[in-house]
């Protein structure tokens, strides 16, 4: 391999057509430690640069099919840091001026001693080395000036960048055209703590798809688990990694991996292999990737932070919407309350009055209607002050709850029983289908009673005369579990789909309280929620063909209501 061939140190090359020349400037050179090649053909020069390291080059002035200043020309266009000393049989001032204007290190005449020559080669190679760091360290700045600018790029694309792939995509070219790779990757590490390829170059997409990587497991497992990068100059001579192979993921023999780290904590892995000028990675891409490492962490938190203040400000603003909405609610329910409570209040005191003004006058059956009368607006008013209290004490969670199975069959029933009188004065047709599997349901009987109560209680106030009230009670299972299915519709007032999401809600009405007046306080379908859903039931408005409302009851038995608590 080439990494174990000892390097020579730079030689001398000897251009001459006469070999005696040769082989007295050989015998100089090679008597003081230098290290000789010689031709006798300059047109042999651009060859020998490129297969081997020249330092000085002696070169005569006159050459066959080539004169020596043609050869010092395509020396200094191929490699200028090579010095060369010109070699002329004859004392020429113009010769001399010309061969110095192209930048020759020297001009020796024949006859010259092995002083001058030992003198030109010592300048030479002081030059030579002198031209050498000169032009490494200028290629250390313009690759240092070349990272500043590929790190002030990625910071910027990190910072300004809400598209966290698309980041990683811009991110990985850059690797890729500064490093001068041919493959790279970039492993993020899922909830799972496995990492997995979200950006890659030079891998084919199924590959790409398909590597899922173990804490541990191979290089990039190796490297997120220890938090430490691996560099691997020549990947045949480290032990440390049995399943490399060679081929054209390897073909460079070289690789490098880095971790991405932020606050001590590995967050993924960037790869890259393969450098297209076929040279192994070292320190100095090893510094890089870091810092480049380093911005793609901060970038990924950067896109958490991001993302999760936008998450809190859609909440607020859900939670600001939700305020507005309920303080709206609470207003309609304060102008909508006096008139609420007030009318069986009005109705309560006249009846009373029409009692004691016309007692005398009055039939026993008179007094009786109109006793009859005043108590049940009393009932109504209890109702809506109770189902109030209610609701607020059932959202606070301070009501007591008495759980039991039992039949909804039988709350059902006793619903309708508290209605009936209402019912036959609107004349108002009802049809019930309870199931003979309806299973029994779990909960507290009082409180699913409170719920019905007020179903029942909208499916005749909303209703029209000699309208429909139809029951459907049946067994469903849903999602493998087992429910009561309750239907109650009505043929009055239909509820507009737009409010499907929000007429559970406390204090809604339909109606505009600026152009019509609602019905009731708002509290009879948000106390059924609140029930139903303690419960571990849903509650839901269904679509009903032709006119008037439907609801819908999905209540667990006792066995569901044990596998949804858990």
């Amino acid at each position: 391999m080439a990494d174990m061939i000892p390097q020579l140190k730079p030689a001398v090359l000897l251009v001459d057509d006469s070999p005696l020349i040769l082989d007295l400037l050989q015998d100089v050179l090679e008597d003081s430690g230098y290290r000789v090649l010689r031709t006798e053909s300059g047109r042999d020069v651009p060859a020998i640069l490129v297969q081997d390291q020249v330092a000085v080059v002696f070169c005569d002035i006159l050459l066959p099919g080539i004169n020596g200043v043609e050869v010092l020309r395509q020396i200094k266009q191929q490699s200028p840091e090579v010095q060369v000393v010109i070699i002329s049989g004859h004392q020429s001032f113009d010769t001399a001026r010309e061969v110095l204007r192209e930048r020759a290190l020297d001009f020796l005449v024949k006859p010259f001693g092995a002083v001058e020559v030992l003198g030109a080669a010592q300048q030479g190679f002081s030059a030579y080395y002198a031209a050498v760091n000169q032009k490494n360290a200028r290629n250390e700045a313009q690759r240092r000036m070349a990272d500043l600018v590929l790190l002030k790029q990625i910071g910027e694309t990190a910072s300004a960048g809400n598209d966290l792939q698309g980041l990683f995509e811009a991110i990985l070219d850059s690797i890729v055209d500064s490093a001068g790779v041919e493959i790279a990757s970039l492993m993020i590490a899922g909830d799972d703590n496995r990492l997995r390829i979200s950006a890659a170059r030079g891998l084919s997409e199924e590959i790409a798809k398909s590597v899922v990587v173990e804490p541990g497991e191979g290089i990039s497992g190796h490297v997120f688990l220890m938090r430490e990068p691996v560099l691997i100059q020549n990947v045949s001579f480290d032990e440390r990694f049995e399943s490399l192979v060679g081929g054209d993921r390897y073909k460079n023999q070289s690789l490098l991996s880095v971790p991405i780290l932020y606050r001590d904590e590995a967050l993924g892995v960037i790869n890259v292999n393969n450098k297209r000028s076929g040279d192994s990675f070292d320190a100095e891409d090893q510094s890089l990737l870091m810092a480049i490492a380093h911005q793609v962490s901060l970038a990924i938190e950067n896109f958490k932070l991001v993302t999760n203040l936008r998450q809190q400000t859609r909440t607020l603003e859900r939670t600001n919407a939700d305020l507005v909405k309920l303080n709206l609610a609470r207003t309609r329910l304060v102008c909508n309350l006096s008139h609420e409570l007030k009318t069986p209040l009005t109705s309560i005191m006249g009846f009373v009055d029409l009692v004691l003004t016309f007692y005398e006058k009055l039939s026993e059956a008179d007094l009786m209607d109109y006793l009859g009368q005043a108590r049940e607006e009393g009932v109504r008013l209890e109702g809506l002050i109770t189902g109030m209290l209610r609701l607020f004490s059932i959202e606070s969670e301070r009501e007591p709850w008495k759980w039991k199975a039992f039949n909804l069959g039988w709350s059902i029933s006793e619903t309708f029983q508290y209605h009936g009188r209402r019912i036959e004065r609107a004349k108002l047709k009802v049809v019930v289908e309870i199931a003979e599997d309806l299973p029994d349901i779990y909960g507290d009987s009082e409180k699913l009673g409170i719920a019905l109560n007020a179903l029942l209680d909208n499916a005749v106030k909303f209703n029209r005369e000699e309208g429909r009230i139809s029951i459907i009670a049946e067994r469903r299972m849903v999602d493998g579990l087992e429910y009561a299915y309750l239907q109650i519709q009505n043929d009055g007032v239909t509820i507009p789909p737009e409010a499907k999401t929000t007429i559970f809600d406390s204090y809604t009405q339909l109606g505009d309280i600026n152009t019509e007046k609602p019905h009731g306080v708002g509290v009879g379908l948000s106390l059924v929620r609140v029930v139903v859903e303690k419960m571990k039931g849903r509650v839901f408005l269904e679509k009903k063909d032709g006119e008037g409302a439907s609801f819908g009851l999905l209540l667990p038995s006792e066995e569901s209501y044990g596998a949804l608590r858990d």
